[in-house]
């Protein structure tokens, strides 16, 4: 079996076992304790800045694009709001056209007792 790094070597265990072979679980805290007591005041604040980073950018992005949905769901329905008003408007329009037809401006002159002179009937011009 080749040798492994001193780092990951663990004498006491070694001893103990009466072998080489040395298990993950007897390592993993010592190593890990010993890795991060390695590490200088400077790169612990490194690390941690990385960390808390990265969380603050995963929850910026998760109410970003929960804003945008919010946003888009907003812009839809103001659209079928827009929508239906120009065909509430159109069909104003219409009954504005049905309205002003000759034959029933005739029509209402004629029930009121008056007579029709279209000489007296001033007509939009189109622009």
């Amino acid at each position: 079996m080749a040798a492994k790094p001193k780092e990951y070597f663990d004498i006491k265990t070694a001893n103990q076992n009466g072998s080489y072979n040395i298990s993950a679980d007897s390592i993993a805290p010592e190593l890990l304790t010993r890795k991060f007591k390695k590490l200088s005041n400077v790169e612990k604040v490194f690390y941690l800045s990385v960390i808390v980073t990265a969380i603050v950018l995963a929850i910026g992005m998760v109410f970003v694009r929960t804003k945008i949905i919010e946003v888009e769901q907003n812009t839809l329905t103001i659209q079928a709001e827009v929508t239906t008003k120009e065909d509430q408007l159109k069909a104003y329009d219409q009954q504005i056209n049905e309205l002003m037809t000759d034959d029933r401006v005739a029509k209402q002159a004629s029930d009121s007792g008056l007579k029709m002179n279209n000489d007296n009937v001033i007509k939009e011009r189109n622009k």
